[in-house]
């Protein structure tokens, strides 16, 4: 999902108490909701709502930061009671502050416009001119090089949608692993988050400029956390994100009093394996074994001690 970002910010502009956004999935842009009766509640992702966005809370920040204490008094007097944004104009038209309110507020909704878009997972797109043709291209931000520049993003119910492809690709990925060709689809992915959600099992998502590019699910039962999923996007693989997953779900498991984070790991998945040994993950705790399912062919043994395993 993607969005140019001054399209949000100008709905966030638009947004009044009886005037809500939508981003509308299908198509990849921003509607009001009455446009078509015809699309589906699943189909759309909320905009900040008036509430949400609070210019009345905007403006008393914007008071806040002020050097100029007379300026500041003043504004914080015309503020109160009823008019109290007719009157705010008024005074800072006063201290010839108008400017800077705008640039303040403006400041203020494109922060709320990125926030949106990482909490659900939509790629934000900025303009960038072309010298050349005086044309205008869209471009996604920069990309972050190292994960100071990303963010942590919890999941709830609202926003598990969002990581619902990111699921299918790790189920996919675990798929292989057992020479399965199993689908799996969106609405699986999604019953699956909402399992999780369900039983309070905390889940986090790492986005880069609003793209989700990777999580973890930590199950929690009788205070023991394990690592139940994490996954990468192969492209964002060696840069960080994997190690700031595993530091979250650790902290995860401290909390809980744990002195260390479990993990189910299948023994032909070198990259995590690798991945876990280098961070300390070297004891092996418990081997989970099962009888053969109908029909199933296995081609890999495992020996542990002094017992073989297929697989």
């Amino acid at each position: 999902m993607q969005i140019k970002l001054d399209e949000v910010i100008e709905a966030i502009d638009k947004t009044t108490i009886d005037t809500q956004f939508y981003y509308y999935i299908p198509e990849e842009r921003i509607i009001e909701k009455d446009e078509d009766d015809s699309i589906k509640e699943k189909q759309l992702i909320p905009l900040p709502s008036h509430k949400q966005i609070d210019d009345y809370g905007t403006m008393k920040n914007f008071i806040e930061d002020l050097d100029d204490e007379e300026a500041q008094g003043w504004l914080s007097e015309a503020i109160k009671g009823a008019s109290a944004f007719r009157r705010f104009r008024s005074t800072l038209e006063r201290f010839a502050m108008s400017d800077k309110w705008l640039d303040y507020l403006e400041n203020a909704h494109e922060n709320i416009a990125v926030d949106w878009c990482e909490y659900y997972g939509i790629e934000y797109l900025e303009n960038a001119p072309f010298v050349s043709d005086n044309t205008v291209k869209e471009t996604a931000l920069p990309k972050a090089d190292s994960k100071h520049n990303y963010r942590f993003i919890t999941i709830d119910k609202d926003n598990a949608y969002s990581l619902a492809y990111l699921v299918v690709d790790f189920r996919k990925t675990l798929h292989k692993f057992r020479s399965s060709n199993i689908l799996v689809d969106v609405d699986d992915a999604v019953e699956e988050i909402q399992y999780y959600l369900s039983k309070n099992y905390p889940v986090y998502a790492v986005s880069d400029n609003g793209r989700y590019i990777g999580y973890c699910v930590c199950r929690v039962e009788d205070d023991v956390v394990w690592l139940e999923s994490i996954y990468v996007k192969p492209e964002y693989r060696r840069k960080g994100v994997g190690r700031m997953l595993l530091d979250k779900a650790e902290s995860v498991a401290k909390e809980y009093g744990n002195d260390t984070l479990y993990q189910y790991v299948h023994p032909n998945n070198d990259t995590m394996l690798n991945f876990l040994k280098t961070n300390g993950y070297d004891v092996l705790n418990l081997i989970e074994i099962r009888k053969a399912y109908k029909d199933e062919e296995t081609d890999q043994t495992y020996t542990i001690g002094d017992h073989q395993y297929r697989y």
